[in-house]
């Protein structure tokens, strides 16, 4: 999966790219929603800061400055390409004493903004828009809202999140694709419109898909951060309706490539459970075990029960632990099955999940009723 802003520390390889079509940015960009033309921002501007999701492409950046020419232009974000690193600005997310506060997101995380954002005239946020359970959609809202803020905000807003969600077993708040009654996202939502005069930006919403990044024809939706991101959101959502059956199936096989990201590969049970009734079994068919994600997210997901993962939550493991307790739910709900795997076989029985070998493997759903392949 690609994710944004702080989410990119579970990814150990760098990600594709979003291939879309530049004529269809464009257009965007002239018809906004809820905003001016962004061309007519750029011409008052002077300080532009752009602030992207990782699986921006190069032509994109290009369009981009190419439109900023004669402007000061700064890059903001996680796996920025290298042809571009001239433009990247860095945020110690770390160091408080950089931001200033803006009140309370959802009443109770501090809003951190890093203070060097106020000195750009404009801001461009330049996003894919994918379900996830971060915020029910990553996209704008989630893109700037990483970017600017310190890991105290979003540490707290996960924190205070996973808190209440466990106490009260209220988990289909944060399904993908969930954004009314969302506390992720009511926290970003509120924390920027609370900052709202010192982080207002211009933003562009790029509709992506898990399994085509290399299509070209992706809807592009421009403007407001909030309203554009919505739009995106609606044509995504659209889609998925028509994916899920009337009839939920008791045996899915879920057929995977090959993805060094724990992120994607959450989402993707996530996606299939959707389908499952609850007890029902997924044979996920994987070739590349790394989807678990780097080593802080394996000692977070395998040893620890979910009261324990949010106790132990950090600055340094916040969203090791929100998608360890996600994957851990879903372990705890459906019978989720994996090759055979020598190396990982104890610590995947250990967190819940069960590693086959090729007979029970391929038995694993004989005595579904209402099975199918994805």
């Amino acid at each position: 999966m690609i994710l944004n802003g702080q989410c990119l520390r579970l990814v150990d390889n760098s990600l594709k790219y979003i291939n879309v079509n530049i004529d269809d940015i464009e257009n965007s960009i002239n018809e906004p929603f809820m905003a001016e033309p962004l061309k007519s921002q750029i011409n008052d501007a002077n300080n532009i800061l752009f602030i992207t999701s990782p699986d921006i492409s190069e032509s994109v950046y290009e369009y981009f400055l190419k439109l900023c020419s004669g402007k000061k232009v700064h890059i903001a974000g996680f796996y920025i390409p290298e042809k571009f690193k001239e433009y990247e600005v860095v945020f110690n997310k770390s160091n408080t004493d950089e931001y200033d506060f803006f009140g309370a997101a959802a009443g109770r995380a501090a809003m951190l903004v890093h203070k060097s954002v106020k000195e750009y005239d404009l801001i461009i946020v330049i996003s894919s828009v994918v379900l996830n359970s971060f915020g029910g959609f990553l996209g704008s809202v989630s893109t700037l809202f990483t970017n600017v803020t310190a890991n105290k905000t979003i540490m707290q807003v996960i924190k205070y999140t996973l808190q209440d969600i466990i106490s009260t077993s209220s988990y289909s708040k944060l399904l993908s694709g969930v954004t009314i009654r969302n506390p992720i996202y009511e926290s970003m939502r509120e924390g920027l419109v609370t900052a709202g005069k010192a982080i207002h930006g211009f933003a562009v919403n790029i509709v992506s898909d898990y399994k085509h990044e290399d299509e070209i024809k992706h809807p592009v939706f421009s403007g407001d951060v909030f309203i554009s991101q919505i739009e995106a959101q609606n044509v995504i959502s659209a889609h998925h309706k028509k994916l899920v059956p009337a009839t939920l199936y008791d045996g899915i096989k879920l057929n995977i490539k090959c993805y060094n990201n724990v992120i994607y590969f959450v989402s993707l049970i996530e996606f299939a459970c959707k389908m499952l009734l609850k007890g029902g079994r997924l044979l996920i068919s994987i070739d590349d075990m790394q989807s678990f994600g780097n080593k802080a997210f394996q000692e977070c997901f395998y040893n620890n029960t979910l009261e324990e993962m949010v106790s132990s939550i950090n600055e340094d493991n916040y969203m090791e632990v929100f998608y360890s307790i996600l994957l851990k739910y879903y372990t705890l709900n459906y019978h989720i099955a994996l090759p055979f795997n020598e190396k990982l076989n104890d610590k995947l029985i250990q967190a819940g999940l069960n590693p086959l070998k090729d007979d029970e493997y391929n038995n694993f759903l004989s005595n579904c009723h209402n099975m199918v392949e994805l």
